[in-house]
């Protein structure tokens, strides 16, 4: 591993060990904008608020007014304007919101929401009041009144907050927006790789990966590591036949790491290939290209005492051009299509198919409670109270209009 300063090194440490003991499966986007500052924090890195313009929050009545868009954006949300009408269209995830310039109106999912203060327009740049977006965001938000700072936090719920697999390797996470801390970005090169949990589970790795750390030689043998749920299986339908890889999390192509049983879980052959072998390329081919350094972080989700993880979150940011050239946040679900994973205990079968007319040739089970469906076979059937257990040969689809959702053990 690369040798970086003491200092360094220990408050790296800290803040990754401080960061898995308060929830691993959570990560946090924070934003800090002071009055009359042109420039803001995100997760402690400064940016321009309005790049070249100068543009600072300012105080009306008694409410803090920002140019939006480099605030929304950094949460992963985006900002449309309607000249016409002088309307800003504020989005993110399910939520949008109309804001008119001198309108004390505003409209969030078409309902119609009364502001302390109307939006303005200072010096050519249209100012929105901040509370009242975040907060309409789900957003935390905290006024310091001494510094005159707000900061706003949003906190990814890593396992409640992803969408079910449907028939994308990967989905974006975050608007895309890597969820670095200041603390944590380095030009000098490094890695991490979290200790096993008393599971025997990997963690998150992360690493600043530059040239001085890549290979250069062949990858040696992994096969002496056996990841936890590691099964040796093999399908007619798999590409390759096997339907688990050893996958790094940092790819060996990235740090040259071997049989590091930190940083080997047991992945499906799909999440490997489709879902995260592009990622991994794309950030080789920038730091041979470039020489600049990458950070790079993939951290394993696991539901409860699961031993094969429900996917991977992977984060990219080229440090030295601030973003330019690598910048990605992205989830990859541990899938193989076709097939069944009990999660529980890494063990699989073919999935069973639906008939031509539309109907499954199973039953699921109903938790009538929890509102899940379970495959019959699924550990978690188990824990069911028979006075909320039932069973319904429904599809998965009109489950899911009943306000069912899938179980993130057996993934139905």
């Amino acid at each position: 591993m690369k040798k970086l300063s003491l200092v360094f090194f220990v408050s790296l440490l800290l803040s990754i060990f401080l960061c898995n003991c308060a929830n691993s499966q959570e990560q946090n986007t924070t934003v800090k904008l002071q009055i009359d500052n042109p420039v803001m924090t995100v997760n402690g890195i400064e940016k321009e608020i309005d790049p070249g313009q100068g543009t600072t929050p300012v105080i009306v009545d008694d409410r803090t007014l920002v140019p939006i868009r480099a605030v929304v954006e950094s949460f992963g949300g985006s900002v449309d304007w309607d000249a016409t009408t002088e309307t800003a269209i504020l989005t993110m995830g399910n939520n949008t919101l109309h804001l008119r310039v001198n309108s004390t109106t505003a409209y969030c999912n078409d309902r119609a929401e009364v502001l302390d203060v109307a939006p303005k327009i200072i010096n050519d740049r249209t100012m929105l009041p901040i509370r009242f977006v975040a907060e309409k965001f789900g957003l935390d938000v905290d006024w310091n009144r001494f510094t005159k700072t707000v900061t706003i936090v949003k906190t990814y719920n890593l396992l409640s907050d992803i969408p079910p697999y449907t028939n994308s390797a990967y989905i974006e996470i975050n608007g895309n927006v890597p969820m670095f801390k200041e603390n944590e970005i380095s030009d000098k090169s490094y890695e991490y790789y979290s200790a096993l949990d008393s599971l025997g589970r990997c963690g998150e790795c992360i690493a600043s990966i530059g040239p001085d750390i890549m290979p250069t030689g062949e990858r040696e043998r992994i096969g002496s590591v056996k990841p936890t749920g590691w099964h040796s299986v093999k399908y007619d339908n798999v590409d390759g036949k096997y339907l688990y890889n050893r996958c790094h999390l940092i790819g060996y192509q990235l740090t040259a790491e071997n049989a590091n049983e930190e940083n080997l879980i047991t992945g499906t052959r799909y999440m490997n290939t489709e879902g995260m072998l592009p990622f991994e390329n794309m950030v080789a081919d920038y730091i041979k290209e470039t020489g600049n350094n990458a950070m790079y972080r993939v951290t394993p989700i696991f539901d409860g005492d699961n031993l094969v993880a429900s996917g991977v979150l992977m984060e990219g940011y080229s440090v030295q051009d601030h973003g330019k050239g690598i910048s990605f946040c992205v989830y990859c679900y541990n899938v193989q299509p076709g097939i069944y994973i009990d999660y529980s205990t890494g063990e699989s079968s073919f999935a069973v198919p639906v008939t031509n007319e539309g109907k499954s040739e199973t039953t699921y089970i109903l938790n009538t409670n929890s509102k899940k469906f379970h495959y019959k076979n699924c550990s978690n059937v188990a824990k069911i109270k028979e006075t909320n257990k039932s069973f319904t040969n429904k599809t998965r689809d009109e489950l899911i209009a009943d306000s069912y959702s899938p179980c993130g053990n057996c993934k139905p």
